[in-house]
């Protein structure tokens, strides 16, 4: 077992490879654990859409030797939350409780995640679950509309899916491919357990030697590829009260060292109360009541979004006053003192994201995966305030060409006209 700690931040690998990361934060009784494991959308096969997500929702439908009321009951007992979630990188099984309860929340999770029950009832109950949740997402405008964009945008069939699937791959599901998951991504390579908060190291690393290190080692990362995207425009015609459009322009990866001058331009263009689109096209023009742009960012690459909603009539001047705004960021029109109030504002957020325990496990988490390194907020402070007016003219320049965008449009009778010859 090898050790690199600091005051506060400690690291550790277990003997098969399972990465140990905690922050002890003083003054606190609450501490945030997850089981982190690297296996996500991205990882599916055709057949397997929505696999990993499904994963997700059946780890709490029992254990070997826990009912699902068990495990309710197990994790209520400890008197804070307790969840799991899905993403097109990660897998995460997460809880949050008082300290003296992180030993009884580890033996849960570990074993939610190591011996599912698989019940071949239990799967059909919960295929029923998943569509009533992929129907609620298509009966929702603005959801629909953001899954919906990374099957236009991105080339490559393992980004453009959506992560809860489609009916008939979740229908599909047996227990025998579910297991297959499991053997094939949960592995120690792929595996990090993270906490925050009232943790001491040693004890938490302990616990993951008893839970996990008998596991047998294996390492095999992810393959990291890219996706090719599209600039693509498309109209999809439903009955309802209001148009809503979604434009997407190449954004960067997490690890690029313009995030952070594109943070910056996406809180300028759409970020906060005060940004360009929600004052032009809201507050100075009523042409919508939600308005706002979005980086949606990966290991390796990422996409600015920027999204809209208004009555049918005004769709098409809605969509030439967006297209003016960015026009004049890639034109390079900002100045000193915009930046300076983004600065404030991206500070703030940054340590408001501080406030919680769960916050830093989920920080904590990310930064080892991605750079294989606790990153103290200090240090993003420090990247943040070095941007200048240069970086930010540089960013808008290079990803906001205003005749360049992927755009979806979702609402009554819309086609073409909407938007043709504004690009022109």
């Amino acid at each position: 077992m090898s050790m690199n700690t600091d005051s506060i931040v400690c690291a550790s690998q277990l003997d098969n490879g399972i990465r140990v990361v905690t922050e002890r934060i003083p003054a606190t009784r609450s501490a945030s654990l997850g089981i982190w494991i690297e296996a996500g959308s991205l990882d599916e096969k055709p057949n397997q859409e929505g696999m990993a997500h499904f994963w997700e929702h059946m780890a709490f439908k029992g254990t070997l030797t826990r009912t699902a009321l068990d495990i309710a009951k197990d994790l209520d007992r400890l008197g804070g939350f307790s969840n799991a979630f899905t993403g097109r990188e990660h897998t995460c099984f997460h809880a949050r409780m008082v300290d003296t309860g992180l030993a009884d929340a580890m033996d849960i999770l570990s074993d939610i995640v190591l011996r599912p029950r698989l019940d071949p009832s239990d799967i059909l109950l919960e295929q029923d679950v998943v569509l009533q949740e992929i129907a609620m997402v298509n009966d929702t405008p603005e959801d629909f509309l953001f899954e919906h964009f990374w099957s236009v945008y991105w080339t490559e069939p393992a980004m453009a899916h959506s992560i809860l699937g489609n009916d008939n791959t979740v229908q599909g599901f047996v227990p025998a491919m579910l297991d297959a998951w499991r053997q094939e991504h949960y592995k120690p390579g792929r595996m990090l357990v993270a906490a925050a908060g009232a943790v001491d190291h040693e004890n938490l690393v302990n616990l993951a030697s008893r839970t996990f290190g008998s596991l047998p080692p294996a390492n095999d990362a992810r393959q990291q590829s890219l996706s090719g995207v599209q600039s693509r425009r498309q109209a999809i015609d439903r009955d309802m009260e209001q148009t809503h459009v979604l434009l997407g322009f190449p954004g960067v990866a997490l690890t690029d060292e313009r995030r952070f001058a594109l943070a910056y331009l996406n809180s300028l263009l759409g970020g906060q109360m005060s940004s360009r689109l929600f004052q032009e096209v809201r507050e100075r023009r009523g042409l919508a009541y939600s308005v706002y742009s979005s980086h949606q960012a990966l290991a390796n690459q990422g996409v600015l979004q920027v999204y809209a909603a208004t009555q049918p009539g005004k769709c098409r001047e809605m969509l030439s006053v967006i297209l003016q705004e960015l026009h004049e960021l890639a034109q390079g029109k900002v100045d000193e003192a915009e930046i300076a109030h983004c600065r404030d504002h991206l500070l703030g957020m940054l340590y408001l994201g501080t406030e919680s325990s769960e916050d830093r496990m989920l920080r904590l988490a990310k930064n080892h995966y991605l750079f294989g390194r606790h990153v103290p907020v200090e240090e993003t402070a420090a990247k943040l305030n070095a941007v200048n007016l240069d970086d930010i003219r540089a960013v808008a320049r290079d990803f906001l060409a205003p005749d360049q965008p992927c755009l979806c449009v979702l609402g009554p009778d819309v086609d073409e006209s909407l938007w043709k010859g504004l690009w022109d």
